[in-house]
């Protein structure tokens, strides 16, 4: 049995840190948004599906889906980040 380090040398790990911080920072708003978007959006749905479907209904509908599935996979990495 070999005893190896979890990174090759100090240097991998810190820079592996750096990058990682660089990606919170930068993807870390976007992923925030888009985590909640996709957590609310479907609370519309009840709302649109209540009242009498129209064609403006049905148009703001699938507007509201797009927009869930987006939420979601812009989101999908939130929870990832520690």
């Amino acid at each position: 049995m070999t005893n190896t380090p979890p990174f090759d040398t100090p240097a991998e790990s810190t820079s592996g840190r750096v990058r990682s911080v660089a990606r919170a920072v930068r993807y870390g708003p976007v992923e925030t948004a888009g985590f909640w978007t996709g957590v609310l959006a479907p609370l519309a749905y009840p709302l649109l599906l209540v009242g009498q479907v129209t064609t403006q209904s049905l148009g703001l509908l699938c507007a509201v889906v797009a927009l869930n599935v987006c939420g979601l996979l812009l989101g999908r990495g939130y929870a990832d980040r520690s």
